[in-house]
């Protein structure tokens, strides 16, 4: 439900603005969550790679129990997510299997953004697949992997001039602007071309108003805009920067952890790494020594302020960009 009439929020620490916030609100039972989530986050910075992904991942379930609690979500004390590696198998990521069940909070998670397939098995090698922020990491190290994510420029909503009709469309980096590379865009988006620059847009259109309004008019045109922008955000993905980094999510065939929204797939993620850490030391060392060991470490040392800049933003409605940036 994002707060289209705010400003965005300048800073640095989403942590403290969303402390403010949940206390402005007198969400005291949230605020809780919140703060153990930014403890468990700050004890992380001194720990290795080896040791990081059991802190953070309480920091991560924390930090969504918050968004739960703001959102007056129920979710059982479960976690909701268990991993195994079958007997005799080679440590490798293809063989981590992580099992999501149907009580506890990441299914609680699941639910608030609409994804209510339950007890679905992943192999976390698909799940670091298809996350945006380490997708150039995944890319170097299994080099036959599928491009998942065409980079877009100017990602906005705009309207037709003369018309309450309005839609999403983006421009696409030249790069990726071949016919091959737009072959698995999403079926309710197309590609046009436009004064010599390839456009991406939502086929389906949603109502905005055309001239002078008055407020209720504009209140349920914004409703339709968030209506509509929560179905454009399964296919359009971010990564938090100094500057908005927006990618389309390509549909590829076989991709099972494909619709699966990128904070449930940083969840899941965390869980089984921090497993691995607790439980199998040795095994998680020899990921980490292994082919996929800059992938790992450059998810585990990046991940959180992606997570935070992610669920802060759920949690308020409003977009959070570094001071002095435009």
């Amino acid at each position: 439900m994002p707060d289209f009439d705010s400003e965005h929020v300048l800073s640095n620490n989403p942590w403290q603005y969303v402390e403010l916030w949940l206390k402005r609100s007198g969400k005291e039972e949230a605020l809780s969550y919140w703060r153990q989530a930014k403890r468990f986050s700050d004890a992380s910075h001194n720990l290795a790679p080896e040791a990081a992904p059991l802190t953070l991942y309480y920091s991560f379930l924390n930090a969504t129990k918050t968004l739960l609690s703001t959102k007056s979500l129920a979710a059982a004390d479960a976690h909701g997510v268990a991993g195994v590696r079958p007997e005799n198998a080679k440590s490798v990521l293809a063989n981590e299997q992580v099992n999501f069940y149907s009580g506890g909070v990441l299914p609680a998670l699941c639910r608030h953004f609409g994804e209510y397939e339950e007890n679905a098995n992943y192999s976390l090698k698909d799940i670091l697949w298809n996350i945006p922020f380490i997708h150039r990491a995944f890319r170097l190290t299994f080099t036959s992997s599928t491009d998942l994510f065409i980079p877009l420029e100017a990602a906005r909503y705009v309207k037709k001039n003369g018309s309450s009709e309005a839609y999403f469309e983006a421009e696409i980096l030249p790069r990726f602007a071949d016919n091959r590379s737009l072959a698995n865009i999403p079926s309710s988006f197309e590609s046009i071309d436009y004064e010599g620059k390839k456009f991406v847009r939502r086929k389906k259109c949603f109502s905005w108003y055309n001239g002078r309004t008055n407020a209720k008019q504009k209140e349920q045109a914004v409703v339709r805009l968030q209506s509509y922008h929560k179905t454009t955000r399964r296919a359009v993905v971010s990564i938090s920067g100094n500057r908005d980094l927006w990618y389309l999510k390509r549909t590829i065939p076989k991709n099972s952890v494909g619709h699966r929204h990128t904070l449930i797939l940083m969840f899941a993620a965390m869980h089984r790494l921090s497993e691995l850490a607790r439980y199998d030391p040795a095994g998680f060392d020899r990921h980490l020594s292994g082919q996929g060991n800059w992938l790992l470490t450059e998810f585990i040392e990046n991940v959180t302020d992606q997570f935070v800049d992610q669920i802060a933003t759920e949690i308020t409605g409003r977009q959070f960009w570094p001071p002095k940036v435009r």
